[in-house]
């Protein structure tokens, strides 16, 4: 099942993308791995294609697979005239004849997927649509390198959206630790009105997910704890993998 909660987030992505765009340094590091990997690219979870466009823009052939369809919408227009094509489908039942040189997910899309079933349904499909000694990549903030408390609202940042208005932004957040999920509520304040959404995000321990990476059927290449390729660590924020298809 979705929980739609979690596609609360996007239903706006003109602002989505003034608040979250211009991560240059990953957007660089996936297309250097891509270049690395001649071929067809994949990503999925794909938003509003910001990693996507850039990877065609540097002339990758990719596809794009989302679930929702605002983002999407919005990525078919700021891809016009470039080789990318935008899919409506959920990444768990996403099937295509195509396979691909190299699938993605990034924006910890992975930690969207709440429960084991849901991790070992996206792995088939990224598995299944993968070449032969294909490379998948993806990362997903690492729980041990993670402040998981519960905490009351707290101020994260602001940005200016689509009309040059300054937007605050606050939220809040509580753990589940039986479950391995964190909700997430953000607050965005314009000043005559304050907008509020939810997320849930599953954290996954490294040794869990090199277990199930290697169980269905993956080798772990190396995995890093930011764009910069530094090394993984236990207390690094995030796990970036970088995993090949076992034959």
């Amino acid at each position: 099942m979705i929980d739609h909660n979690n596609l609360e987030e996007y239903r706006d992505p003109i602002n989505y993308d003034l608040e979250f765009g211009g991560e240059i340094e990953k957007y660089h590091f996936y297309l250097e791995v891509a270049n690395l990997n001649p071929g067809e690219v994949l990503e999925l979870a794909c938003g509003t294609g910001l990693t996507t466009i850039h990877l065609a823009k540097s002339g990758i052939v990719i596809t794009g697979v989302d679930i929702s369809s605002e983002m999407l919408e919005h990525a078919r227009v700021k891809a016009q005239g470039l080789p990318v094509d935008f899919i409506e489908a959920d990444a768990r039942t996403f099937n295509s004849e195509k396979q691909f040189s190299m699938i993605y997910l990034t924006g910890n899309a992975f930690q969207a997927f709440l429960s084991d079933e849901d991790q070992i349904a996206l792995l088939e499909t990224v598995y299944k649509h993968l070449e032969p000694n294909g490379i998948f990549v993806f990362e997903t903030r690492n729980p041990t390198g993670t402040d998981l408390s519960d905490e009351g609202e707290t101020i994260w940042g602001e940005f200016i959206d689509k009309d040059g208005m300054k937007v605050k932004v606050s939220g809040m957040q509580s753990y589940d630790e039986k479950k391995h999920i964190m909700h997430w509520v953000t607050f965005r304040d314009w000043g005559s009105k304050r907008t509020t959404s939810r997320i849930a995000c599953r954290f996954t321990d490294n040794d869990t997910l090199k277990r199930l990476l290697t169980n269905q059927g993956f080798s772990i290449e190396c995995q890093y704890s930011d764009w910069d390729k530094t090394l993984y660590t236990s207390l690094s924020p995030s796990i970036i993998s970088v995993c090949r298809k076992k034959v």
